[in-house]
């Protein structure tokens, strides 16, 4: 189970998130994480969708800049942007010289303590995946049984790349996704998210 402490970094930005509070501490109603972003960093999240779940992220350091709704927006230190379920949006990035940290916070709507493992884990395999070169520039895997496997658990939760159809995205999932998952592919592995130290948490 993923735990308060649990880090993961994107080896392409240098990302570092942070588990501040996960399933246990919530009740499995959310998250809280805290997002360190280096400068120059880009967004390490491409647009996406959630429809169920509110996001929001309070800007603790530096500039940012984030999408929603298709229109970009820029944020400084003490903002906190709300992006409501429903609603295309793309994470803060750093926008300014010097580190850029923000925390984030997730509403599920509902309890539902597997979407702190199995969203956070996708992620983290993703990384753990990048620094093997197993994942394209665009940040997803190069594998097209992997990928079907992580847009299995990503649709699992109601979560959507905002530039595809969410029809086309279920019925990948549905199909290549479950013949993925038969073949032993899955959206999370437990070696990716072995616990490391958290750094100073801000």
């Amino acid at each position: 189970m993923i735990r308060a402490g649990f880090q993961t970094t994107d080896p392409f930005t240098g990302t570092r998130t942070t588990v501040i509070k996960g399933a246990e501490e919530t009740g499995g109603t959310g998250w809280t994480l805290i997002v360190h972003c280096p400068e120059g960093a880009p967004a390490h999240i491409l647009s996406h969708v959630h429809l169920n779940w509110h996001e929001a992220f309070e800007i603790v350091e530096g500039s940012a800049k984030y999408m929603l709704a298709g229109k970009e927006f820029t944020a400084e230190a003490g903002d906190v942007i709300e992006m409501p379920a429903g609603i295309k949006h793309v994470h803060p990035w750093n926008n300014g010289p010097g580190m850029m940290i923000y925390r984030q916070k997730n509403y599920f709507g509902n309890v539902n303590p597997d979407a702190v493992n199995d969203i956070i884990g996708v992620f983290a395999t993703i990384n753990g995946l990048a620094k093997e070169g197993k994942v394209g520039a665009k940040g997803l895997p190069k594998n097209l049984l992997q990928f079907a496997a992580t847009l299995r658990t990503l649709v699992k939760h109601h979560g959507y790349d905002a530039a595809v159809p969410i029809s086309l995205q279920r019925f990948v999932s549905a199909t290549l996704g479950r013949l993925a998952e038969s073949l032993g592919y899955r959206g999370v592995y437990p070696r990716y998210l072995a616990s490391t130290p958290a750094e100073t948490l801000v």
